[in-house]
């Protein structure tokens, strides 16, 4: 199979320079996190990959989260081998990320992609917009934080919160904190494997017991929590919430809702979400249904195995990829091929950023 050409060492990129950089398909490792709400499945579901995966967060809680792609991931292969993804990006600039996300964000990681595996429910929450995040927040680094999940694995009975059953105003809203009701005011929506739930900024939002999910996002942490079933964090407190900050940015209006379903078939690369912020796109290889595509200068793509096996071609280099591995492609690259028999997810920053 015929991959395309890469960006030549000096070309020119729109909103940075390619200089010295040397675009090829980018390996990284995994980052787990324990939470209070975390599972068992993820060190299982990821095999080998989790053996050597660095691990943070209070000793004695579960795994709950592992972050794929972010700014803090090293690489694992190639010229960049032991460099985080973020300082590459800051080396670098429109070369890696693209000329879009360069030209909002500068010379940063624009997106997040983790896995999440939730044995309890999570705290009720809701994220800023990059407005907000610009101004409110700008001593934390981060961007607003649009969100969207596609369910893996669900348990019987899985729901998950998402959004108003109906308009309240603020003053209902604390009214419900107050008296331990708020989870009411909110849809809860039941959920099964392949489902896609989508949270722009201000979607007040939980996932639910019984989650296994992937997630991909704006590169931020900033999360407000409204309401958390009174839990105790590690240090035996009560966990801190956010009300004042998150009623500030939460939309308060009602409407119906429900989830929608990505289509892994072969042949085509099949659009699950498209936000302004990022878009996600779903694709089942057969031995006789490879992909072959290619980045833009416009955006990185990132790609996720989320079943079976793969091998990943570009620029000189193939790499075999197991269920769970992450690939980023700076938007420089050019032509990519992929082969195998499993699913695959496709995520690139949005036609609005």
């Amino acid at each position: 199979m015929t991959v395309g050409a890469t960006a030549s060492v000096g070309a020119t990129v729109s909103g940075g320079t390619a200089a010295g950089f040397e675009a090829y398909p980018l390996l990284l490792r995994p980052h787990l996190y324990r939470r209070i709400w975390g599972g068992a499945r993820l060190a299982e579901w990821l095999g080998a990959g989790s053996a050597a995966a660095p691990v943070s967060g209070p000793a004695g809680e579960p795994v709950g989260e592992c972050w794929l792609v972010d700014a803090d991931n090293r690489v694992e292969n190639g010229r960049y081998a032991g460099l985080t993804l973020g300082t590459v990006a800051a080396t670098h600039g429109a070369a890696l990320v693209g000329a879009a996300p360069f030209e909002r964000y500068g010379a940063r990681v624009p997106l997040l992609a983790k896995f999440l595996d939730a044995a309890a429910d999570l705290s009720v929450q809701v994220h800023p917009d990059d407005a907000y995040a610009a101004t409110v927040e700008a001593a934390s680094g981060h961007l607003g934080k649009a969100e969207a999940w596609l369910m893996l694995e669900c348990g019987p009975g899985a729901t998950v919160l998402r959004g108003f059953v109906r308009d309240v105003s603020e003053a209902q809203a604390r009214a419900a904190l107050a008296d331990g009701t708020f989870a009411d005011l909110l849809h809860r929506v039941g959920v099964r494997a392949g489902d896609v739930v989508v949270n722009p900024a201000g979607t007040v939002h939980a996932v639910g017991a019984g989650c296994f999910l992937f997630e991909i996002q704006q590169a931020s942490d900033l999360t407000y929590r409204l309401y958390d079933y009174g839990r105790t964090g590690a240090d035996g407190k009560p966990r801190e919430l956010h009300v004042e900050h998150a009623l500030a940015v939460a939309d308060l209006t009602g409407g119906p809702y429900r989830p929608r379903s990505a289509t892994f078939e072969p042949g085509e690369w099949r659009r699950a979400v498209e936000l302004p912020e990022f878009v996600l796109d779903a694709r089942r290889l057969t031995p006789a249904a490879p992909a072959s595509d290619a980045t833009t200068a416009r955006s990185l793509e990132l790609i996720v195995l989320t079943s079976g096996s793969a091998r990943l071609s570009a620029a000189g280099h193939t790499l075999p990829l197991e269920r769970g591995a992450a690939v980023v492609l700076p938007a420089g690259l050019g032509g990519y091929a992929l082969e195998g028999d499993g699913d695959v997810l496709r995520a690139a920053v949005g036609e609005g950023a």
